[in-house]
């Protein structure tokens, strides 16, 4: 992989590029007429916390310019230490000086009674405080009824930022005390000068913007993980540069004992086979399938739409099956015999 130096990370002005609601937060933050919480919602890795943490870095700095993200309260905020930045998340409730585990998978009703009564006392440095609620859907019915009505009546200078990828799941009293914040998926142009900036480059790069779908976060994770490469590289060796009809049975069988890790497989096949049909289509640049097999590279160039989509359509049958009584071995051999059948055309 090419890396070079990184420059910065996304900052509060990023977030312009998704739209008219992000531009009007940032619009009532520099204006001081925003309100006093914020459902923000969107896939997993999106950005969700990064705007949270970017909105408590502009309300707690103490720049001139804001978030000017090299004063003291700036770097506190990055690092999770700022004594008026309330992180509540799963597992974890609130002390009086930091987050103790609870060894619960949700957030319950006494976390969220120390954070009403944290966000009740004065500010550390007598401005705001900042609540980031990180998945908020997490909290039980009675934790969710307990913050409620503090958002009915919230304490002077204080800020929820709620974050959620399952609005649904929270009461809809919640959400209709909310202003909702919805981040979507980034442009691919967005997510590659994202991954410059923290020093990833060439075809690994470009690589994991196709497959992150829109999410910086998973494509700054994929591009960071030696171990999801080597493992890509296999799967690619292995499933789509099978040599013969007598290797299908060897390859499912060494396979058998990752049935737990099945729908990553699929996921990482699905992955590699759109690649290709949106390189065949001219919607994606041929250098993403500079390291696949010649076989499909070919493919890739003079293949037909309908092999393409019967490889997702056998793949989409395969994930079917692994919830059902099938074997694991049986649904992968029915997989790579697939694959194989519309190989041979090419």
């Amino acid at each position: 992989m090419e890396k070079i130096e990184p420059s910065r990370g996304v900052e509060l002005r990023d977030f312009i590029a998704q739209g008219t609601a992000c531009e009007g937060l940032i619009k009532t933050l520099e204006d001081g007429h925003f309100v006093h919480a914020y459902l923000i919602t969107g896939q997993d890795g999106v950005g969700k916390k990064t705007l949270a943490r970017e909105v408590a870095k502009y309300l707690l700095c103490t720049g001139e310019q804001k978030p000017c993200g090299t004063c003291a309260a700036c770097q506190q905020v990055q690092q999770g230490t700022h004594p008026d930045l309330l992180t509540v998340r799963a597992g974890f409730h609130i002390s009086s000086d930091q987050a103790t585990e609870t060894g619960k998978n949700f957030i319950i009703v006494d976390t969220i009674r120390e954070l009403v009564a944290k966000v009740n006392e004065h500010a550390y440095e007598g401005g705001y405080r900042i609540v980031i609620m990180e998945h908020a859907e997490k909290m039980n019915p009675s934790a969710q009824n307990a913050l409620l009505k503090t958002l009915e009546e919230p304490p002077e200078n204080v800020l929820f930022l709620l974050l959620t990828d399952t609005p649904g799941s929270l009461l809809p009293t919640i959400v209709s005390r909310c202003r909702q914040i919805a981040l979507h998926p980034w442009p691919d142009s967005t997510v590659k000068q994202v991954l410059a900036e923290h020093g990833y480059v060439g075809i690994r790069a470009a690589q994991a913007v196709q497959a992150s779908g829109g999410s910086i976060g998973k494509a700054l994770e994929m591009a960071g993980d030696d171990a999801y490469w080597e493992n890509r590289r296999k799967v690619m060796k292995q499933f789509l540069d099978i040599p013969d009809y007598s290797s299908v049975y060897s390859i499912a069988n060494e396979w058998k004992e990752a049935k737990d890790q099945g729908m990553e497989l699929l996921d990482d096949l699905e992955d590699m086979v759109r690649t290709m049909l949106l390189c065949h289509l001219g919607r994606a640049d041929m250098e993403l399938v500079s390291d696949f097999p010649a076989a499909f590279q070919k493919m890739t160039r003079e293949g037909s739409n309908d092999s393409f989509l019967h490889i997702l359509d056998s793949i989409h049958d395969a994930r079917r099956k692994r919830l059902s009584q099938v074997t694991w071995p049986a649904v992968l051999e029915r997989l790579l015999l697939d694959i194989m059948e519309e190989k041979k055309k090419w």
